[in-house]
């Protein structure tokens, strides 16, 4: 028989009480004035893009299916959606752009798009859809990613 302390219940409904927390602060939506950093694939640092290119090449190609881009909001540091935004954008590549509209919704990377091989570069999170002033205060998050080849 199982049995528990008073502080043993207390540590447990305390734990309970933070999971639900994190889990409703996780999905909220984006308002004006926050920090956010993008995340590939879950990752802010270190991130990979898996491509299927047939070959060694040094091309492009579309990325493996199931790979996401989020973003997650942080009191400091990293990007600012500025007095005015309610979404940002992950710009995969100048024409494939994802909308988030909560924090810690992952949007799939569309497989439709044309990335690069193999090799380093950036996906940028943005309140702008396109390369533009954004608004007063807005910032953005620029993510390295490295591209891995699954197909050669």
């Amino acid at each position: 028989m199982l049995r528990l302390t008073g502080s043993a219940v207390a540590v447990a409904v305390c734990l309970a009480c933070v999971s639900a927390t994190d889990v409703a602060v996780a999905s909220a939506p984006i308002r004006p004035n926050q920090h956010f950093v993008g995340l590939v694939n879950g990752k802010h640092v270190n991130a990979v893009v898996y491509t299927i290119c047939p070959g060694p090449g040094t091309g492009d190609g579309p990325p493996v299916s199931g790979q996401t881009v989020a973003v997650r909001r942080v009191a400091s540091g990293g990007g600012d959606t500025g007095t005015g935004a309610h979404v940002i954008y992950a710009r995969v590549t100048p024409t494939t752009i994802v909308e988030l509209k909560a924090y810690g919704r992952a949007e799939p990377i569309p497989t439709s798009a044309r990335v690069q091989c193999q090799g380093s570069g950036t996906i940028t999170f943005s309140t702008c859809a396109l390369p533009q002033p954004c608004g007063a205060g807005s910032a953005v998050d620029n993510v390295p990613v490295r591209f891995i080849n699954v197909g050669a």
